[in-house]
């Protein structure tokens, strides 16, 4: 009998001990998976943390959507109603003004239609064209700030598609590829290809959407760009004719973008693209003496006119106070960019513009104006 028993308590032993080393060996595994889960989850944060640092170069920013995502838009007619501005029944009045919408949002902001009813207001003769690259629906088109601005009779709404905006010009074939997926900053890139794919077809005037227009553009006349610092020009606002000066310019600036294409530098096809032009078309090399006696009848404006705040100081337009040395000034770039979640203060030069400029929107918002 004793041992029967000694006997069953070594089998139960050794079954005991089996099963607890399977339940060891299976919690180990277990663990091991879990390290290597977290380790790998960690890799890819990782990861995605220092590619986001990769996109922040000047003040680009990378979205969490995929580059697909962000241009989806263009490539769709999904409930829209705007008229097509690559349609032949598109035929903008010449020395137009130009705005593109390329965000895919779908809408306007207050901010953007607070500049559009600027650039209206101030060229009550000139016709104001806002061109989107994605669909407007129905009730957006009826009843958001649009609606608003289609109250001023020079303000106008169409849509681009981008691969028939292209089409027969020399960026046709950069488009067509679909290399501006490729970008860092697709949306961004996409808008200077909008620019100046405008400025070829139509001539008039380009502007940035955050752009706060004070006056009329008109005596300054019909072909100009302007720097944003002494020595380097940018392209928030351009005015480019269809007469030959403008043509050579508009001409020259598609052909610099499709060779020179890059998708992985913030500037390079936009502010970079003049500047590489004007090198060329000037017959000096020292941008401080541009102008339209050095390069062949384009004017070069000094930054005093249009960013007479540098985007380092760009914070002041948003604090209450006034700002210094702007007198000169035809327009404010207000750097979107950097100050677009930038609250707005009572009394501020922005909020003092606004109401001053853009009553319509600044009514129409009050308390949320700018948000």
């Amino acid at each position: 009998m004793y041992n029967s028993k000694k006997l069953i308590r070594k089998i139960t032993h050794k079954l005991y001990s089996l099963k607890t080393r399977r339940k060891i060996c299976y919690l180990r595994k277990n663990v091991i998976f879990s390290i290597i889960f977290i380790g790998v989850i960690y890799h890819v944060k990782l990861r995605d943390v220092l590619l986001e640092q990769r996109y922040f170069k000047h003040f680009g920013f990378r979205s969490n959507l995929n580059n697909s995502e962000l241009l989806a838009c263009y490539y769709s007619n999904e409930g829209d109603v705007l008229p097509w501005a690559d349609g032949p029944n598109f035929a903008p009045k010449l020395n137009s003004i130009f705005f593109h919408e390329t965000s895919c949002r779908g809408g306007l902001n207050s901010r953007q239609a607070c500049s559009i009813e600027s650039a209206a207001r101030a060229h009550p003769t000139r016709q104001i064209y806002v061109l989107f690259s994605g669909p407007i629906i129905e009730v957006v088109y009826q009843k958001s700030c649009i609606a608003k601005l289609r109250l001023l009779p020079n303000v106008h709404f169409a849509r681009v598609h981008i691969e028939e905006y292209a089409k027969n010009t020399p960026l046709d074939g950069l488009v067509a590829s679909r290399e501006l997926e490729e970008s860092y900053w697709p949306v961004e890139h996409a808008s200077d290809v909008f620019r100046f794919l405008t400025l070829y077809n139509w001539g008039g005037v380009y502007l940035d959407t955050d752009v706060m227009v004070l006056k009329s553009l008109t005596p300054l006349g019909h072909n100009w760009v302007a720097k944003e610092i002494s020595w380097h020009a940018s392209v928030g606002v351009i005015a480019s004719s269809m007469d030959h000066i403008g043509r050579r310019l508009a001409q020259a600036l598609v052909n610099e973008l499709k060779t020179t294409f890059k998708p992985d530098v913030f500037n390079n096809n936009g502010p970079g693209v003049m500047t590489r032009v004007l090198h060329r078309l000037c017959n000096t090399s020292d941008p401080t003496e541009w102008s339209a006696k050095t390069c062949q009848g384009v004017e070069v404006y000094g930054p005093e006119y249009f960013y007479p705040v540098h985007y380092t100081r760009a914070n002041d337009y948003f604090k209450s106070g006034k700002l210094q040395n702007v007198s000169d000034a035809y327009a404010h770039h207000l750097w979107n960019k950097m100050t677009s979640n930038k609250t707005i203060e009572k009394d501020s030069p922005y909020d003092e513009m606004a109401q001053r400029l853009c009553p319509l929107i600044y009514e129409m918002y009050g308390d949320e104006f700018g948000t």
